[in-house]
Parts: structure tokens; C-alpha cells; sequence
């Protein structure tokens, strides 16, 4: 399954733009697919949309499950970094005060 999020959201910077691709992707994974996600026309995001689009769907998938079954294309070094960083992050669990 491929998916062009511009297909699907206008830009890429609100908690709304990142649950449209969230429940693509949930969607996707549940049918125990992968999805090669692409950004092409996309420069970068804000982690608000990373945290509701990627981070999300760790309350229902390993990070594992999700580095298997994603597959991100015609992106940029921001956005790359900035979604392995947060999942990364969330995957480890809540950081302790």
C-alpha cells in the first residue's frame, strides 16, 4: 500500500492533518499491511503532526510492528529525524521527573 499524504491532507502541520494519516496507517497495519508512506512535496513538519500521525500509534503497535510495516519515501532529513526521534522517545516509555 502506498500512500501520498498530500493525497490526503492539504499540508502537514496541525494534530488534525496527523490523524488523517494516522488512521490510514492504523488502518493499514491492522490488515497486517505494509504501507510505504510518501512525503513528496512535503520540506517539513512539526512535531505536534509527527506525535498525532506516528507516535499515536504506539498505544496500539510495537515499535517494531511499525519499523516493519513503514516504509517512509521522498522525505526529507527533518522529517526523518524527527519521527525517529519521537518514536524512539515514546517507545521507551514516560520520562520520569
Amino acid at each position: 500500500m502506498v500512500v501520498r499524504v498530500l493525497d490526503h491532507v492539504e499540508h502537514c502541520y496541525t494534530n488534525e492533518d496527523g490523524k488523517v494519516i494516522a488512521a490510514i496507517l492504523r488502518q493499514g497495519f491492522s490488515c497486517q499491511e505494509k504501507v510505504t508512506l510518501s512525503f513528496e512535496g512535503v520540506d517539513s513538519v512539526p512535531t505536534s503532526f509527527v506525535n498525532t500521525a506516528f507516535v499515536d500509534l504506539l498505544g496500539d503497535f510495537t515499535l517494531d510492528f511499525v519499523r516493519e510495516h513503514l516504509a517512509i519515501v521522498n522525505s526529507t532529513r527533518q522529517i526523518n529525524g524527527l519521527i525517529k526521534d519521537l518514536m524512539s522517545r515514546a517507545a521507551k516509555g514516560p520520562i520520569a521527573a
